[in-house]
């Protein structure tokens, strides 16, 4: 039985377990949502610029771990959204972007909007592609599916004519077909690397967010256990590994510093990490310490050994190599060997318990500051949130620091940024509670960041979406400053921060949320933030806290 092609394209939605189509639509993708309301299943989420659905897409997808559907208008459309997919590509999110084309009855005369919308797209996607027939419609939409979801996951477009999807298809409807990729290791690489491990004086394991895709940190962590090393999340944009653990020692700094960090180990094993040392600010020459041995475990062939040789390059399922990594150390370690182990697991532990001591001392220090310090701001939302609160940014440069000692994250799905390009924790949030509804869902917001996506405000209302929003507000680009300070080094010029200090009008995101009667409060005293952030947490539905926070800069990397 044919289906006319619009149909077919929810048909196929429906097929793959979409829930919901995120999208701002436009005159190109008329036949697309005429179809929609014809599928009661698929929900419409609209955004009011498209940096909102593609960001909110961009949180259900990670969250999830399987494709999300955004629709956007043609070229004016795709540009707008074209921050966010960079964002997706950098985040690895397995995202389905279509795209409205112009009528290809008269596009070769140059019709207002047109664009070439494959071309256009291509820099920052794993595939992009436009339907030319009504019958192509089901092979190029599971296309779309399956290389957005096979490692490494990233986002696709789709561009799909307004007038192809008043066709007919023949084909039936299908789910896309994927390729089993979680393999094992090769043996004799296992072997190498775990006898390389057992000699090691001081061995480390770097994580990554290709670890997310198949339950890989719990045998990390029974691996780190074994060997007695210490587990760094490399540059990573999710949850990688239990923070609480007594083996794990904090992120590496994507700011600067990785030569530092790094140089005390003769063995690094990056696991699922993606490009291992992707940094802001150039350090020179390469992270890897002199004479250290590299090993680079990933799903990714792309990455490894790209920008540095490693001793070891293996193309397999994390988790797997993990799991057989541990058992050939329990197989082979000598009585010697697992001593050495467990000594070092113990110095290790007793490191983290004084790191963790020292923040809670810190966070005492600071209670009572003012302006309120983000150690206290952080410290009262973790005396706040739920235990199994989900988080979506990190408050940037001010909540970075202070979120990462503070609070510990014990669950798959308890973190998400998105810092590549500025716009994603307001509405990636929404998209993370849409995906994790019966989890507490709480945005870390910046006041600068948000206002690339402000409009992510209507969604929360227009849906009552139960999200709580606390921002960092310290009234400038820190990370700029901070930038600055480093640029200048010692030398003795002295910046003005051009364009750096908001000053007034200030941006006020309480009011900004009142506009839409979101439940909301601006904070400027330390002895005001307990209250606020309670009753904004007691809020069902979308509610707001601005918190003035300290906006020095002296700190840095």
């Amino acid at each position: 039985m044919s289906l006319i092609a619009k149909h077919a394209v929810m048909e196929q939605f429906l097929a793959e377990g979409v829930k919901y189509v995120f999208g701002n639509p436009g005159s190109t993708e008329l036949a697309f949502m005429d179809a929609l309301q014809d599928y009661p299943q698929l929900q419409y989420v609209m955004g009011l610029h498209e940096t909102v659905p593609l960001a909110m897409a961009d949180g259900y997808a990670r969250a999830t771990h399987v494709p999300s559907v955004v629709n956007v208008h043609i070229a004016p459309g795709l540009a707008n959204a074209m921050s966010m997919v960079y964002n997706a590509k950098k985040n690895g999110t397995p995202m389905v972007v279509t795209v409205g084309q112009q009528d290809t009855r008269f596009i070769a005369t140059e019709p207002l909007l047109a664009e070439d919308l494959v071309r256009f797209a291509t820099p920052w996607v794993k595939w992009a592609a436009e339907v030319v027939r009504p019958q192509d419609t089901l092979m190029m939409l599971r296309r779309a599916f399956k290389v957005a979801a096979e490692p490494p996951q990233g986002p696709v477009v789709l561009s799909l004519p307004q007038d192809l999807l008043d066709g007919e298809v023949d084909e039936p409807i299908t789910p896309t077909t994927h390729t089993n990729w979680r393999s094992r290791p090769d043996p004799a690489a296992v072997k190498r690397i775990a006898r390389m491990m057992t000699e090691a004086r001081n061995p480390l394991i770097l994580t990554g967010d290709n670890m997310a895709l198949n339950d890989a940190p719990a045998e990390v962590a029974r691996l780190a256990e074994v060997a007695g090393c210490p587990v760094m999340a490399g540059p990573s944009r999710q949850w990688n590994f239990a923070t609480d653990h007594p083996l794990y020692v904090g992120p590496l700094g994507f700011l600067g510093g990785m030569h530092e960090s790094l140089s005390s180990f003769d063995v690094i094993i990056a696991i699922g990490t993606g490009n291992p040392f992707t940094s802001l600010f150039y350090e020179g020459g390469t992270p890897i310490p002199p004479g250290a041995q590299f090993m680079h475990i990933d799903v990714d062939a792309w990455e490894m050994a790209k920008n540095y040789p490693t001793t070891e390059t293996v193309l397999c399922d994390p988790a797997w190599a993990a799991r057989d990594l541990r058992e050939a150390l329990e197989s082979s370690m000598s009585v010697a060997e697992r001593e050495a182990a467990k000594s070092r697991a113990s110095a290790i532990g007793e490191r983290t318990r004084a790191a963790r001591e020292k923040a809670e001392e810190q966070l005492k220090a600071d209670w009572d500051k003012e302006p309120i310090s983000p150690m206290r701001l952080v410290g009262e939302i973790r005396e706040a949130a739920p235990k199994d609160t989900a988080y979506v940014g990190s408050g940037g440069t001010s909540g970075r620091g202070p979120f990462g000692q503070l609070i510990q994250l014990t669950q798959a799905n308890s973190f998400f940024d998105g810092n590549a390009s500025l716009g994603f924790p307001l509405p990636g949030t929404l998209g993370v509670k849409l995906a994790l509804p019966d989890r507490p869902v709480v945005g870390l917001l910046r006041e600068g960041d948000s206002m690339y996506s402000i409009q992510g405000l209507w969604t929360a209302v227009k849906y009552n979406i139960d999200v709580t929003y606390v921002v960092f507000n310290n009234a400038s680009y820190r990370i700029l400053k901070q930038g600055m300070v480093r640029y200048l080094g010692l030398s003795e010029r002295k910046s003005e921060f051009m364009g750096m200090n908001f000053g007034e009008p200030a941006i006020d995101l309480s009011r900004q949320a009142a506009v839409w009667d979101i439940p909301s409060r601006r904070v400027e005293h330390p002895s005001e933030l307990k209250e606020a952030l309670r009753a904004a947490m007691d809020v069902d539905g979308p509610s707001l806290v601005d918190v003035v926070i300290d906006g020095s800069y002296g700190r840095h990397f």
